[in-house]
């Protein structure tokens, strides 16, 4: 039986994994009990990515923050029942309904259940649940958003969201994909640039054509040298969990408090950066503009331990 590669949490989890606890962690009597109406679904890229929309069907109430999440649950022929939470990427509304980005995997028949539903098709889950992504009101800091795949969505839900309620800061996201043919939601992209006060994007693929314009290389290489500062920053990592392993240990060891970097791993949940890989990722950061002596003392302390921990296991 192949395994869910899709699935969010670790094995023993019940939730994303996040930097901080969530608002409201999943309880024994949150069952997959609640219904929602499949109410559009869109194909948005020919390497198997779709935007699902849903409506809510029960009574009870909805509401959610930017980084929440749904829990599905299906019965799937050849599988038994698989369980896997994906987070919401449409922005909090009173219409209680949701969209939800999935990726069509192999590995991941839970995501291939999903891609084969239907308008009027109803789904069994459990939620919303999981850490907002928003930040304090008197927090004035840049924000930094950087995702791999369908970590993007929860940005856009997170972007739209600020914007509605007036609580501008300057966004600046980074989206790492493979191929060309991965990119999609252009269209929302762009509505962001134009209605926000201060909002770019960049996308940043791995195996790009001859013909491309854009970054070039996985985020960790194409994003440090982008950074001419690092301080006064709030940073935001989605997605690849050997991306926000690699970025989240590399800003830290850089003097970037980790109390102001927000964690969600998709994948890859357990993988641990090898000091070679962050020698190489921290060589490309142009910023140095926290990286004082007793930073830099902290940082080599911390990287003895780490190095310590691999040799242990």
């Amino acid at each position: 039986m192949a395994p869910d590669i899709d699935v969010i949490v670790p094995p023993a989890g019940s939730y994303p994994v996040s930097r901080g606890a969530p608002e409201r962690k999943l309880t024994r009597v949150d069952r997959y009990g609640r219904r929602a109406e499949v109410t559009a679904y869109e194909p948005l890229t020919p390497t198997g990515t779709v935007r699902i929309s849903f409506r809510v069907i029960d009574e009870q109430p909805f509401d959610f923050k930017p980084g929440h999440f749904v829990g599905i649950q299906a019965d799937i022929e050849g599988y038994g029942i698989r369980k896997t939470p994906y987070c919401i990427v449409s922005a909090p509304n009173q219409e209680r309904t949701f969209q939800l980005l999935v990726r069509l995997v192999p590995e991941g028949p839970l995501s291939y259940h999903l891609g084969a539903l239907k308008v009027g098709d109803v789904i069994s889950f459990r939620g919303p649940v999981g850490r907002s992504m928003v930040p304090k009101e008197e927090a004035e800091n840049d924000l930094i958003l950087i995702a791999t795949g369908v970590g993007i969505g929860p940005f856009l839900s997170f972007a739209q969201y600020l914007r509605s309620i007036g609580l501008e800061r300057p966004i600046r996201v980074f989206w790492g994909l493979r191929l060309a043919e991965d990119i999609c939601l252009l269209d929302e992209l762009e509505d962001l640039v134009r209605t926000s006060a201060d909002f770019s994007y960049q996308i940043s693929l791995s195996e790009p054509p001859e013909s491309w314009e854009g970054l070039r290389g996985r985020v960790t290489e194409s994003v440090p040298p982008l950074l001419s500062t690092l301080g006064g920053k709030h940073y935001y990592l989605v997605g690849n969990g050997a991306m926000i392993e690699e970025m989240s240990e590399a800003l830290s060891d850089l003097g970037v408090f980790k109390t102001l970097i927000y964690e969600e791993h998709f994948f890859n949940t357990k993988y641990k950066a090898d000091e070679a890989a962050l020698e190489k990722i921290r060589k490309a950061f142009v910023a140095r503009d926290l990286t004082s002596p007793s930073v830099r003392r902290e940082a080599v302390e911390r990287r003895r331990r780490r190095t310590e921990g691999a040799q242990r296991t």
